[in-house]
């Protein structure tokens, strides 16, 4: 290969490669490519190898071992932010299934490049026999994950009066929008980026209004302005786009006998209360958004995903906690609205 060639591929690699390739991608994966590839080239450049990124110059064998290094050095060590050289050693080793991931990254970067990639067998997308006792030994050596417990219907009954809703039904604080997007995620078994948002936003979206469809008892659709919709037979929501790459998939729930625990009433809740109060909405508004009125004037928000976490915890601490419900607060967040559904 020329130095011009050389140079061309070091700038992060074919800038058409990676255009397609990053139009595919959401932000944050995007992100976590860019990271792994800096950090390379920053270990190659410490390893004497910053010209050949790609170690075209190294046997098999050689780049198999280099390959190696990198992926431990990448587990152990503390890397400059935003940068990619080595200020130190981490605290604690990044965590097995992070550096796989990142492995992953620098495999995809090697072929977006039109080399083959150095963590897989020649031409398969097996690892390297190596490489994968390599990933086995880090998972052996990872401390057991803290997994979130299940939450029960008795913490969303808590939390739905505590927020007042059982007795103001027209209420409107982000207490009570969190109970009715936690008792609807608990029916559909959602994921906390699709009925709240998420720091990170990710390839989920939100459920948004004309996601959510009510319908009578022979299956026909009741308009969102009919204000009847709380005693709708069935709730069917949209999900558009999830990480699992399933695309508007389709789910629906029929009405409960139970006034707090039903997917229905509370679904309703929420339109009833975006199309009363949210200035401009539209189909487009995701289930999470409430109006909020500052200084500027009235503005539009979405309730965070760490606020309904924050709203679960507080429902556990204060009626009782694992005495109660059989958990205390470290031990749900929002991944448990999903896991007590499932």
């Amino acid at each position: 290969r020329s130095t011009t060639q050389r140079d061309f591929l070091l700038g992060f690699g074919c800038a058409a490669n990676r255009s397609l390739v990053f139009d595919s991608r959401v932000e944050s994966s995007n992100e976590s490519y860019d990271r792994t590839w800096r950090r390379w080239l920053g270990f190659c450049k410490e390893a004497g190898k910053g010209s050949d990124p790609f170690l075209t110059q190294l046997s098999p064998v050689g780049r198999e071992l280099f390959v190696k290094s990198f992926i431990t050095c990448l587990r152990t060590a503390q890397w400059k932010r935003g940068g990619g050289s080595i200020e130190g050693t981490r605290e604690k080793p990044m965590v097995a299934s992070t550096v796989r991931e990142a492995a992953g990254h620098l495999a995809k970067a090697f072929r977006d490049n039109l080399q083959p990639s150095p963590v897989h067998l020649p031409g398969s997308a097996q690892l390297r026999p190596a490489t994968h006792a390599l990933f086995n030994a880090f998972a052996n050596a990872d401390p057991a994950p803290k997994r979130q417990r299940a939450i029960t219907p008795k913490l969303l009954r808590a939390m739905y009066t505590l927020a007042g809703l059982a007795f103001e039904a027209t209420h409107d604080s982000t207490a009570s929008i969190a109970a009715d997007l936690a008792i609807l995620g608990f029916f559909f078994a959602m994921r906390s980026c699709e009925n709240t948002t998420t720091p990170q936003p990710g390839l989920t979206k939100t459920v948004d209004m004309l996601g959510v469809v009510f319908l009578d008892k022979d299956h026909r659709e009741i308009p969102q302005d009919h204000p009847g919709i709380s005693h709708a037979a069935y709730v069917t929501l949209l999900f558009a786009d999830q990480k699992n790459r399933d695309k508007n998939a389709r789910r629906t729930q029929k009405r409960t006998g139970d006034s707090v625990l039903c997917p229905v009433r509370r679904a309703a809740s929420l339109i009833e209360r975006i199309r009363r109060l949210v200035p401009g909405c539209s189909g487009s508004t995701p289930i999470n958004a409430y109006s909020r009125r500052t200084s500027q004037g009235l503005v539009t928000l979405q309730l965070a995903s760490g606020f309904l976490r924050s709203q679960l915890r507080h429902t556990c601490t204060i009626l009782g906690g694992k005495k109660v419900f059989g958990f205390d607060k470290r031990d749900i967040g929002t991944k448990s609205i999903r896991s007590g559904a499932a």
